[in-house]
């Protein structure tokens, strides 16, 4: 297995990596360019796991300055977090048949490595508690991430605006909750 940097000259395993994202965590979650976007900035990364030519698993981190998007979980956030750099564990996904072997890990590892080398003094990211079987709870409680708070119904707002299929509810609206977890580095 083969733990690697995804840049745009691997663009041969993009569909294929986008397919996996929006097969394991929902149907149209993610766009065509959705890695594509994230390779064009300096403040993400892109990783993957490999067996030969076959992708394994997918996962992203970035740099962000903007958290909105976890107000829901903690409406104090931006004073909470102001002045520190942050990073976010953006998505993560496995093939079905080799989850639960340890890959997610070893790529939160990697992403952990770079947003240390980007000199973050935290990572936020959240837990999607669908009722599947493999869901990044356990990897994130590995990695030392400490869960904040659970949101109950917090995939429900952006899936009536947005549709997407939920791999645990079906058909929008998601009903799943989420769980904000944090690491200070």
């Amino acid at each position: 297995m083969l733990l690697r940097k995804i840049t745009k000259e691997d663009s041969s395993y993009f569909s294929e990596a986008i397919e996996l994202l929006n097969r394991t965590q929902g149907r149209d979650l993610c766009g065509p360019n959705f890695l594509k976007d994230l390779m064009d900035r300096e403040d993400a990364f892109v990783v993957g796991t490999f067996d030969g030519n076959r992708l394994l698993g997918v996962a992203t981190a970035k740099i962000i300055d903007n958290y909105d998007y976890y107000l829901p979980f903690n409406p104090h956030i931006n004073e909470d977090l102001k002045g520190l750099k942050v990073g976010s564990f953006a998505t993560m996904s496995v093939v079905e048949s080799m989850q639960g072997k340890g890959i997610g890990q070893k790529m939160g590892h990697k992403r952990l490595e770079w947003l240390r080398q980007q000199a973050c003094d935290v990572v936020v990211g959240v837990s999607w508690v669908s009722g599947l079987k493999h869901t990044s709870n356990r990897a994130f409680e590995k990695l030392g991430f400490r869960p904040i708070k659970l949101v109950e119904k917090f995939y429900r707002a952006s899936s009536i605006e947005n549709p997407f299929v939920c791999p645990g509810c079906g058909e929008p609206p998601c009903d799943c909750s989420a769980v904000l977890y944090m690491l200070h580095l």
